[in-house]
């Protein structure tokens, strides 16, 4: 296996290959919002859920926590190499490692990417031994029912966060879900028995059927351009971050 911090392998991404990480992060179910790929990623948590997403078999979620300090983060990258990467024949060498828990930009979504190809080739490499309902062993692939309650307290601390836990976000991610007054006012109207109203008032509940229908749309649509625009302006301060760089060499020389 190549060396993953050999100059080919490092090579950043282009416009088009970061779009289709960045939708196919957000397609995973994540205890955390994705805000900023560089720093969100940088601890190993949320790398060791992407794995547990499609192949849970391998991965025990309770052994990675939330980390500030390089030293943690470095810790829970190392349990990925050694407990879960070996498994799907993968391994991100020490000063990878290094400028992932340091945030430097651009270097998470080159190992994102190659993740996402070891999980491709291993879930490819394995599917004669996966039954047709997505099950792999026992358990469902891409799903996090196996998930404990203590597991999930550890991985979305409720109130104040652990020692040396990241603070818990304010507001939740941007994410697929419609408004649950909405959905719950849909499903309301859906049982009644219509045919005890009057015309009129059944008429009336069409037409707020529809505006409900209409709403949950338009949030959707939302939410996908937002998601786009975080990409979008993600994109952009790696870019700016890589002018800079290119700047300050030009001039150092002079």
């Amino acid at each position: 296996m190549k060396d993953t911090d050999s100059k080919d392998e490092m090579t950043a991404l282009d416009d088009q290959q970061l779009q289709e990480l960045y939708a196919w992060v957000d397609e995973i179910t994540l205890s955390r919002p994705k805000r900023n790929i560089t720093r969100d990623f940088s601890d190993g948590v949320l790398v060791a859920e992407v794995v547990h997403f499609f192949i849970p078999r391998i991965v025990e979620l309770h052994n990675y926590t939330p980390a500030n300090s390089t030293m943690q983060k470095m810790g829970n990258w190392g349990t990925l190499n050694r407990k879960v990467f070996t498994k799907i024949n993968f391994n991100i060498p020490e000063s990878v490692i290094r400028s992932i828990c340091n945030c430097k930009a651009g270097v998470i979504e080159v190992i994102l990417l190659q993740l996402r190809q070891k999980i491709e080739k291993y879930l490819g490499k394995n599917k004669p031994n996966m039954s047709p309902d997505g099950y792999y062993g026992g358990q469902e692939v891409g799903s996090f029912s196996d998930r404990s309650e203590k597991h999930k307290r550890k991985l979305v601390p409720a109130g104040k966060p652990p020692k040396h836990a990241a603070p818990a976000p304010k507001a939740p991610t941007v994410h697929h879900h419609s408004p649950p007054s909405n959905l719950a006012k849909a499903r309301s109207l859906t049982h009644i028995n219509r045919s005890d109203l009057p015309p009129e008032i059944r008429d009336l509940l069409d037409e707020k059927e529809q505006a409900l229908l209409a709403s949950q749309e338009t949030v959707q649509i939302l939410q996908a351009k937002v998601r786009r625009l975080e990409n979008l302006l993600h994109l952009k301060d790696v870019r700016i971050e890589e002018v800079t760089k290119k700047m300050q060499q030009y001039d150092g020389r002079y």
